[in-house]
């Protein structure tokens, strides 16, 4: 007999922002893996957005307006990522 277990993660920010396979999503992916991940820098904003994710989720499925505010926050710094 062979026992699976599998590990639900919360979703991330953006995933309960804009949905799983959104283009903002998916944009924001690309930025993590192309960009970000590239430098020591980076590396370190990847770490610290994966220990905090899940908080911040937390809140903003308890709290409409956080959720909100994350969302302008996430839309301007997308507007950025676009204009380039």
């Amino acid at each position: 007999m062979t026992t699976t277990t599998t590990a639900i993660s919360p979703p991330c920010t953006s995933e309960l922002i804009y949905g799983e396979h959104s283009q903002e999503t998916e944009l924001l992916r690309y930025i993590r893996d192309t960009v970000l991940s590239t430098t020591p820098e980076g590396q370190e904003i990847i770490r610290l957005y994966y220990e905090w994710s899940p908080a911040v989720v937390k809140v903003m499925e308890e709290d409409a307006a956080f959720k909100a505010q994350v969302k302008e926050m996430i839309d301007g710094a997308l507007e950025v990522i676009q204009a380039d």
